[in-house]
């Protein structure tokens, strides 16, 4: 395994690590976690370090555990998402160690956004992301930083396989779908045909 990456930021979103396994007409949901997406910087101990937005999957003990919200402010280390690990869509995953050093709302952090439901909802648990229901999203609204859904709780990118042997996830075919797992009504729900 490689060596542990050091980062620090600004907590923009928590999503759900929901895994969407399909084999004969039949799809199964699995939340391994969450992804935190930061603003921040990560890099090796002692070594260059990248400014800009990342993500960090934490699996579901840890989220209960920390209780990770928008705008809390993190320091940890975590071990780089090989290439070829397509159900980890996350910069830095296998976190070994993570502090909270402020919450948000404290000095020397931002102010917590103000409502904007659905997108200052709380994250889903693990249970209710499993349970939630699904639709493509235009990936503008959700993989650039502008992009309307990227701070939201309810888009996430979720990994796909298609199985032609349920004891053989190596061989199966894997793709990537932003997608939206809230109401229905959101105003800023985008099909991927507009974006």
């Amino acid at each position: 395994m490689s060596s542990p990456i050091r980062f620090w930021g600004t907590v923009v979103a928590v999503k759900p690590r929901v895994v969407l396994t399909k084999f004969e007409g039949d799809t199964a949901a699995k939340c391994h976690g969450h992804l935190i997406v930061l603003d921040g910087t990560h890099g090796p101990d002692g070594g260059k370090t990248t400014a800009g937005r990342f993500s960090v999957a934490l699996g579901p003990a840890t989220q209960q555990q920390r209780d990770v919200s928008p705008g809390d402010l993190l320091r940890g280390d975590a071990h780089p998402v090989p290439e070829g690990l397509p159900d980890t869509p996350a910069t830095l995953y296998r976190v070994g160690a993570l502090r909270v050093v402020a919450r948000s709302g404290d000095p020397g952090t931002p102010r917590p956004p103000a409502p904007d439901p659905p997108r200052t909802d709380p994250p889903l648990s693990p249970e209710d992301a499993e349970a939630a229901p699904r639709r493509p999203l235009a990936p503008g609204n959700l993989v650039t930083e502008e992009g309307p859904c990227a701070p939201c709780p309810y888009g996430a990118i979720i990994p796909v396989v298609r199985l032609f042997d349920p004891r053989d996830y190596k061989r199966g075919r894997w793709s990537q779908v932003p997608a939206c797992l809230g109401p229905e009504d959101c105003p800023y729900y985008a099909p991927p045909d507009a974006g």
